[in-house]
């Protein structure tokens, strides 16, 4: 999509001296601690008039314009927000030792503009909803003219001691260099924000333009601010029933937050998979388009956030196998997704979140071991990328369609996304494995293939400690003599070179020739492992020979 950009780079102060900015009424409030990011900034800024330093850069600010014309922040309000605090510290600073000039130059360049339409005396910088009476009230408002206000909300404390550390470190240079000396100081501090601590003043056409630019950025704040512009475009849209849109909103961030404490990359991974099973393939910086083609009035907002509400639970569910959801299907659901958790697969979540929310519980055990099976496959043949984005959401759409409505539909339509028996055992031969939990996996579940036992592909219940035991070792010495370092590089990664055994008895035999190694491998209760007492040698060929009949155990262990 292309897009409208203005961009300056200048300092932060000049842009706040040109122009006014809002924060959008329901973005995320005030976050900034005092003695993290204040505290940097204050030190930062310090240190960098001190060492004349010609630039101190501050990162992007985007900004949109709204219907209005007005300046909206979509990136960059802490930033923003503790500058002026700053500048009102200094104005305040100046204030209190009788210097109405210097008072009255800082609070009209910087603080306020006069409203020529309206008539009025407005802030250069307006908060969101919650914030902005507290802000403007208790920190922007000069000494004489505030007004003592509750701290109602967490982000209210936060203004406050920011303002107040910013002020302390202030009087802490004052203790330090006389009152004459601060003054100048302080003039140091305004001209080093007006021209040296820079930012990149990024003005888009709208919201979505926003979204899309913050895909090539690498700033402060960067997930949480796509999420907003999400929240703020539902919200807005939302009209007279934004108490619904927001309850919804909520109950959904509440069920995401279940299974990350730090929700930034997961708020917009959700909202990505859930615009996949509801409007088909999406990437992450398609998702703000997509919200709103399906949420152009007010009430196809609240269906887009009900729907978003309903999906996020099961979100959670299909990244926590202990999800209450699970009470009432079969186990073979919780070893599905522990399964496919330890894989670390999240390119079939889209489908998996369709699966969880539309199938039967029945259907829904089915369908989650077939996912463990092509997830497997898929690996082995270093599938990935495109094909499987765009597979698992056409499947996950189909789903929400009601195209697909059980585990047999599912098995029809995924014909020409699932690798074939052949392609898969074809590609096994000759696979490696360089991840030790993934070769384990793969051993274990073919072990049990082997032995005939019922769901070979899900995690065993480990009650000893079991090793991976390569056969023919990275380092060829102790009566390896007929190997050479090519055949190491060639098969000691590979599958078919590689046992499990009890940790006690890899730690013994581990540098050893084959000769003392099969013996241990005699006594061992794993199938696989025993089978290799009965050989003369180990080379590369009976490496190949081995890697063979896996590859038969491993069709018949991950089916389609």
């Amino acid at each position: 999509m292309e897009t409208d950009i203005d961009f300056e780079l200048l300092g932060i102060a000049e842009v706040i001296k040109r122009d006014a900015f809002i924060v959008p009424s329901n973005q995320r409030e005030y976050a900034w601690l005092k003695n993290v990011q204040v505290k940097d900034l204050l030190q930062d800024i310090n240190n960098a008039i001190r060492n004349n330093k010609e630039t101190y850069f501050l990162g992007t600010v985007v900004l949109t314009k709204n219907d209005k014309g007005s300046l909206e922040i979509a990136d960059g309000q802490q930033r923003l927000a503790t500058t002026t605090m700053i500048l009102a510290a200094i104005r305040d600073y100046f204030l209190s030792k009788g210097d109405t000039d210097m008072y009255r130059s800082i609070e009209n360049d910087f603080l306020f503009t006069y409203d020529r339409k309206e008539k009025e005396t407005v802030s250069k910088l307006t908060l969101n909803l919650d914030d902005n009476d507290y802000f403007k009230n208790t920190i922007l408002s000069n000494k004489t003219q505030r007004t003592v206000q509750s701290q109602v909300r967490r982000s209210h404390k936060l203004l406050h001691d920011a303002y107040q550390t910013i002020v302390e470190y202030f009087e802490n240079i004052e203790k330090q260099l006389g009152e004459a000396n601060t003054k100048d100081q302080l003039n140091n501090w305004l001209d080093f924000l007006l021209i040296n601590a820079r930012i990149v003043k990024l003005v888009v056409k709208d919201a979505e333009s926003a979204f899309i630019m913050f895909e090539t950025l690498n700033d402060r704040g960067l997930k949480t601010s796509q999420a907003d512009l999400v929240k703020n475009h539902l919200f807005g849209k939302s009209d007279v029933r934004l108490p619904e849109a927001q309850k919804l909103w909520s109950s959904m961030k509440g069920a995401i937050e279940t299974v990350a404490n730090d929700d930034d990359d997961i708020t917009m991974e959700f909202l990505r998979l859930a615009c996949c099973v509801i409007t088909g393939a999406t990437r992450e910086k398609d998702v703000m388009k997509k919200v709103q083609d399906i949420s152009q009035s007010k009430n196809e907002c609240i269906r887009t956030l009900t729907l978003f509400e309903e999906l996020s639970k099961d979100f959670a569910a299909i990244i926590n196998p202990d999800h209450q959801k699970w009470n009432g299907y079969d186990l073979s659901v919780r070893k599905s997704i522990q399964t496919i958790n330890l894989l670390g697969v999240t390119q079939i979540r889209p489908l998996m979140l369709a699966i969880a929310r539309y199938f039967n519980a029945n259907n829904t055990a089915l369908a989650f071991k077939k996912l463990v099976a092509w997830s497997v496959r898929f690996m082995i043949m270093n599938i990935k990328g495109g094909r499987l984005d765009e597979g698992y959401a056409r499947l996950a759409f189909a789903i929400f369609k009601q195209e697909i409505k059980n585990e047999t539909d599912l098995k029809r339509q995924s014909e020409k996304l699932v690798v074939t028996d052949a392609e898969f055992s074809a590609s096994f031969e000759n696979t490696k494995v360089s991840v030790a939990k993934l070769a384990r996996y793969y051993l274990r579940s073919l072990e049990n293939t082997a032995r005939q036992e019922p769901n070979p592909e899900f995690l065993p219940n480990e009650d000893t400690v079991i090793n991976l035991e390569h056969i023919m070792p990275q380092s060829l010495k102790n009566g390896w003599d007929g190997l050479t370092e090519q055949d190491v590089e060639t098969h000691f990664s590979r599958i078919g070179n590689m046992v499990l055994l009890q940790a006690n008895t890899n730690s013994i035999i581990s540098d050893s020739n084959f000769e003392i190694k099969k013996k241990a491998y005699g006594l061992s209760s794993f199938t696989l492992t025993n089978q290799l007492a009965g050989l003369d040698k180990w080379d590369t060929q009976s490496i190949d020979e081995r890697q063979k009949l896996l590859a038969k155990l491993a069709v018949q262990t991950w089916p389609i």
